[in-house]
């Protein structure tokens, strides 16, 4: 009885390291996307009607969805800005 040495194919482990490394990268790359989209905040999940607004609130207030004002007075051209003109008539009968 012969006896066959195992060969192992290397050029399919290079193959496979650079796919295993192109995967990694891509989705680290989402990741770090995400995190610069949402400034470092976790993606949110069940957004209901009271979030939007709240949201939208925050959008007005500093110019961005994912940021809060903390201040006690609101500033000047909120008052111009206001989320009435941006609702039709029947929004409301929607939800």
């Amino acid at each position: 009885m012969s006896r066959t040495k195992f060969v192992f194919p290397m050029e399919s482990v290079v193959s496979m390291a650079f796919i295993g490394g192109a995967w990694i990268a891509g989705v680290e790359g989402v990741k770090l996307w995400h995190k610069y989209e949402h400034d470092g905040k976790p993606k949110r999940y069940g957004v209901d009607k009271w979030d939007r607004r709240m949201m939208e609130r925050d959008s007005r207030l500093t110019g961005n969805v994912n940021k809060q004002a903390a201040n006690a007075r609101a500033p000047e051209q909120f008052s111009r800005n206001s989320a009435l003109e941006l609702e039709s008539a029947g929004s409301w009968f929607a939800y």
